[in-house]
């Protein structure tokens, strides 16, 4: 008797038949380097002693793909990573065999790095236990955990950005699931240049979720998924309008306007009142106890004061919050803070005895006010923390790379 695995395996290999044999093949982001095309399986040998190398057992379905169907070609972003070369071959001895700490659920908080990988230097195992099987241009990647609580699951993040996407596990349970939806979907038309971030559902539980799930960040996910489809049911547009509108959770309300605003044309829909409309998400993020920074800064509504009271808050996650809010989005806040009142601020958040807080202080430095360079060079006199030491590391080398340029720069 088939297994249900190799049943789903004769499917995909049958589908990537009839998407090249189409009297035009489709061509979704990065077909053109493969044509639906895959290599030639590895061999069963080469995958064991892969294997035995790293002491880790790879998932069964991505082991079965690999050695049954193809070893590397046709997959999302450019095409499916060989496996060798997706095993970085710098990283330290048994760093797959290490498990990975990322779980299904939310996309992590910006600070994922901090919180969840080995400080950088001679021991750090960036993303260990996972394998990168996608890369999908500049940093973007999709990693396969092969070791830890979620073994068997894939996860998107832009490793090499600082405050770019974090890890979202997405919902495919596991390899096969995850590519046979992307063949479904690139040849369907949908947009899979970072595949994956959508959820794997029709449109009519797309709307369920979207109106009642518990989590606010799958609702708004949802309300993502239901426009990249190629068309929406009037119905789903109206869930929309009811979720922007009356959505318990501010951000979600204001993720739900940015994205009604910006497919509008796509989908041939009126947006009017889209102003009064933010206006009403701005008093209902303000009203919200803490208020919702996010969705202010979604809104670009968040103002100097507003980062001010939270970081002055006595509850940790909320300066967290505030902090985290005050790097990502200061360069889209609508009122600007005087220079002294920022270098305050700043100062406040370096004195802080957390970490996290402390790194947005130095992302706050590198990015918005060179001029408090000096207060990161006292703290680095007394700083333990190997994460904050090392920001402060990548802010002052930064810095005096670029003076060495422009002093090399200017005339004789």
């Amino acid at each position: 008797m088939v297994d249900a695995d190799h049943v789903r395996l004769g499917r995909i290999a049958e589908k990537l038949a009839e998407a090249r044999a189409k009297p035009v093949v489709p061509t979704p982001f990065g077909a053109e380097a493969h044509g639906f095309v895959v290599g030639p399986p590895l061999s069963k040998a080469v995958v064991a002693e892969f294997e035995e190398r790293h002491e880790v057992s790879l998932p069964p379905a991505y082991r079965l793909f690999v050695t049954e169907l193809g070893g590397e070609g046709a997959g999302p972003g450019y095409g499916l990573c060989r496996l060798k070369p997706s095993c970085c071959a710098y990283r330290r001895s048994g760093h797959l065999a290490q498990p990975s700490p990322y779980l299904p659920g939310p996309r992590y908080p910006v600070d994922w790095e901090q919180r969840h990988e080995n400080p950088p230097g001679p021991g750090q195992n960036f993303l260990r236990g996972t394998l990168e099987v996608a890369a999908h241009g500049c940093s973007l990647t999709t990693q396969l955990i092969v070791t830890g609580p979620a073994r068997g699951r894939l996860f998107n993040l832009d490793g090499g950005s600082l405050g770019g996407a974090a890890p979202y596990v997405v919902e495919d349970i596991d390899f096969l699931a995850w590519y046979e939806r992307w063949v479904d979907e690139a040849v369907a038309g949908y947009d899979v240049s970072w595949f994956g971030e959508r959820l794997p559902l029709p449109e009519s539980e797309l709307v369920t979720v979207l109106l009642s799930d518990a989590s606010p960040d799958r609702r708004s996910r949802a309300g993502v998924s239901l426009l990249d489809l190629p068309a929406i049911r009037d119905s789903s547009w109206t869930a929309l309008v009811g979720a922007m509108t009356a959505d318990a959770d501010a951000d979600v309300r204001a993720s739900m306007w940015l994205l009604l605003d910006g497919a509008r044309n796509k989908h041939g829909r009126r947006f009017d009142d889209a102003g009064e409309i933010a206006d009403d998400i701005e008093r209902y993020a303000r009203s919200c106890t803490p208020p919702d920074l996010r969705a202010l800064g979604a809104l670009k509504r968040l103002t100097f004061a507003d980062m001010l009271a939270e970081l002055a808050s006595p509850d940790l996650e909320r300066r967290r919050r505030a902090a985290t809010a005050a790097h990502e989005f200061w360069r889209f806040a609508e009122v600007s803070a005087p220079r002294g009142l920022l270098g305050d601020a700043i100062a406040g958040l370096l004195r802080d005895p957390d970490p996290l807080v402390r790194s947005c202080g130095v992302a706050m430095v590198r990015w918005f006010d060179p001029a408090s360079v000096p207060l990161l060079r006292q703290l680095q006199t007394t700083e333990i923390d190997p994460w904050v030491r090392f920001r402060i590391w990548e802010c002052l080398d930064e810095r005096s790379t670029a003076a060495a340029w422009d002093d090399a720069a200017e005339p004789a």
